[in-house]
């Protein structure tokens, strides 16, 4: 039978195992919120199924490769540490990105990486983005679209539009000194915009469109589209299309009349294909522009990403770790910096002026803003955003010369 005395010891006993408990969860669950307190959770929401399923690994690994310079920094890692969470678009579903795009956000994010196909980036901006004030970086998504989306500053792409070409190609049209332009472009929603956009900058340039005509693919006889563009006349022929929606047929029947010695070629149509099948022929006077160049940048990702076997020729991979590496930064900017507006703060770190940060360089990029210094983070495509959060992107202008492409200018 227990007396009163050692029922007291056992009671006091209790207490004290719970007392000590208590201590031991309260220690834990201090801990666990710390930890918690400086996660920052990143969503790497791309197409991992469907028609760009073949170049979205390559893109995420890139993204991560941004993540991973910092990971294993202890020093850095007690400040902000990154979760990163792949989601799938399969890039043409909206229900499955809305679906992931809503998993994502209950689990927390902060901020997404993607999306790369047009209509998704859209919705996951208009209904989830933006509603939500999460920061939103395009790698991939070059649509038109975007540019007039009202996003309140947290939509940003590290790919330029497709219409940014529209403007480099009449400016290198208006520096050959032509004044009159006819224009043939692919019966497609995308090229006839862009048509429509490089005529219409070619006009503020006071440079003449004698004609804009559309063409189909495959089509067995051209004679009715050459004698239209005949009739119209002009010093060159823009050609807006790509080598397997008629381009390279319509600069074939062209050249057959004799009409127009001199082309002005987008970027989907300087390819190997054109340049190796019109090499005999006399394109000296042709021009036109591809995007991208190699650059310090470029070159350091490059051999970053071969490191760690990733195939730095893969489409996007450099607009991919450049859009991880504007994320990690602008939320160290946030600890060092006054500016709280994630839209301020990425132009504080991707615009001029600063202390320009390449690839690899992130930490250095970090102890340069803990100083309260500025950066410009130029990365491995070039960043520099406009007005309206689209990288202004680099190109090259490029002339035809003896059969061979030949760099002119950078632009």
């Amino acid at each position: 039978m227990i007396n009163a005395y050692n029922h007291k010891k056992i009671i006091d006993c209790i207490n004290k195992i719970l007392l000590i408990s208590l201590i031991y969860i309260s220690i834990f669950v201090s801990n666990s919120n710390a930890e918690n307190q400086n996660e920052v959770k990143v969503g790497i929401l791309l197409g991992f199924t469907g028609v760009v399923e073949s170049l979205t690994p390559s893109m995420a690994d890139s993204a991560e490769l941004a993540f991973n310079e910092i990971s294993n920094d202890e020093q850095l890692s007690k400040q902000i540490k990154f979760k990163i969470q792949r989601s799938d678009t399969s890039c043409s579903n909206k229900d499955l990105a809305k679906d992931s795009a809503t998993k994502l956000i209950r689990e927390g994010i902060s901020a997404i990486i993607g999306a790369a196909c047009p209509d998704i980036t859209l919705e996951v901006a208009k209904n989830f983005s933006v509603p939500k004030k999460i920061l939103m970086i395009s790698p991939a998504d070059t649509s038109n679209e975007l540019i007039n989306l009202k996003d309140d500053g947290y939509v940003f792409r590290t790919t330029p539009p497709k219409l940014r070409g529209s403007q480099i190609l009449a400016d290198i049209t208006s520096d050959r000194g032509i004044k009159k332009v006819a224009i043939s472009y692919n019966n497609n929603q995308d090229f006839e915009k862009f048509a429509r956009a490089y005529s219409n900058a070619l006009n503020k340039s006071k440079i003449e469109t004698s004609i804009m005509i559309s063409h189909n693919k495959n089509t067995n006889d051209y004679s009715k589209h050459i004698s239209a563009l005949t009739a119209a006349g002009g010093e060159a022929l823009a050609i807006i299309s790509d080598i397997n929606l008629g381009g390279d047929q319509i600069i074939s029947s062209v050249m057959d009349t004799g009409m127009f010695r001199s082309f002005i070629l987008t970027d989907n149509m300087i390819v190997p294909e054109i340049i190796d099948k019109f090499k005999e022929k006399d394109l000296k006077q042709s021009f036109g522009y591809v995007q991208g160049f190699p650059n310090l940048g470029s070159e350091k990702f490059i051999k970053l990403a071969q490191n760690s076997g990733i195939d730095s020729s893969s489409p996007y991979t450099g607009e991919s770790y450049d859009a991880a590496a504007l994320i990690m930064l602008s939320n160290f900017a946030k600890i060092y910096s006054k500016e709280k507006s994630i839209n301020n703060i990425i132009y504080s770190i991707a615009n001029k002026p600063g202390i320009k940060i390449f690839p690899g360089e992130i930490k250095k990029a970090i102890n340069i803003l803990s100083e309260g210094k500025s950066i410009n983070y130029e990365g491995a495509t070039g960043v520099e955003f406009d007005k309206v959060g689209d990288t202004l992107g680099s190109f090259v202008e490029v002339d035809f010369n003896k059969g061979k492409l030949k760099i002119k200018k950078l632009r």
